[in-house]
């Protein structure tokens, strides 16, 4: 865990309220797990005081190589060796002060991140998996679709109110493409693909025993969901959980989530990262 100076490249809009914060920080950043963290700090003002907790989107070296090139979990414990330079993508969402701050960011600006922090996804298994994206929670998934591209073939379910809630679908698209696969993407509103939401397509693959294993990220209801349907048809699966949290480290508490066992889990100790069989839906 290391607290390091970033500095803004860009701010890509894919429109608003959705965007990507690219940043360059120091070339021996750790080797960053899919589903694994960091929090950032705004500036160096009063408010907003604390910092924002964001998913690694993606993070790249110098000279073109970088973790998402990885396999999904063989090199997330390596240094990251003579890269002269990183770049780190976060997918953010404003709904407040601190994003709205994020997304109004301007190159050059300086911001502070501690991290890599976390637990992330675990090793894939042998057969077909499925990546299920809900809006904004396909910022813990794009890293983890990038090496799940060279394992074998697997599928993403992408699912949001509106086509406007489907930031990056075309790379999605591309990586499942690559693998074998293929993007599935629903809408609410019916703006975008499958009218409907994203657990109808998918209950049909499952039904059909399409599936070794899941890998999920979005809303607490999604989450539940999905835990209860890979329950129902004997598959494993992972989430990252949403939770709000105020340090990243289990300082301050804020965000535990009931266990299985009869405790409160950290997330951000514990997980983001759980099997769903670990967590009391």
């Amino acid at each position: 865990m290391l607290d390091v100076r970033a500095t803004v490249i860009a701010v890509d809009a894919h429109p608003l309220p959705y965007f990507t914060l690219r940043l360059a920080v120091p070339a021996d950043y750790p080797v960053v797990s899919p589903g694994q963290f960091v929090m950032v700090l705004v500036g160096d003002r009063l408010e907003p005081y604390l910092r924002r907790a964001f998913s690694v989107y993606d993070l790249t070296r110098g000279g073109g190589a970088s973790d998402r090139d990885e396999t999904a979990h063989d090199a997330f414990d390596r240094g990251a060796g003579d890269a002269a330079e990183a770049e780190m993508r976060l997918l953010g969402k404003v709904i407040g002060r601190g994003t709205r701050a994020l997304g109004s960011a301007r190159s050059g600006d300086e911001l502070r991140l501690l991290g890599p922090l976390g637990r992330g996804f675990g090793a894939r298994p042998q057969g077909r998996v499925a990546v299920v994206a809900g809006g904004v929670g396909s910022a813990a998934l794009l890293l983890l679709a990038r090496g799940l591209a060279s394992g074998g073939p697997f599928d993403v379910f992408y699912g949001g109110r509106g086509r406007l809630d489907l930031p990056d679908a075309e790379d999605f698209a591309r990586l499942a493409e690559d693998s074998g696969g293929e993007l599935v993407v629903t809408t609410e509103d019916g703006s975008a693909g499958r009218r409907g939401l994203v657990t109808e397509p998918l209950v049909e693959r499952l039904a059909a025993g399409a599936y070794e294993h899941l890998y999920a990220c979005g809303p607490m209801g999604l989450l539940a969901r999905l835990a209860a349907l890979c329950a129902e048809h004997g598959v494993g699966g992972e989430a990252a959980l949403e939770t709000p949290m105020g340090c990243g480290f289990g300082a301050c508490l804020g965000c535990a989530v009931p266990h299985v066992a009869g405790h409160y889990a950290l997330c951000c100790k514990e997980g983001p990262v759980f099997r769903f069989d670990e967590v009391a839906w």
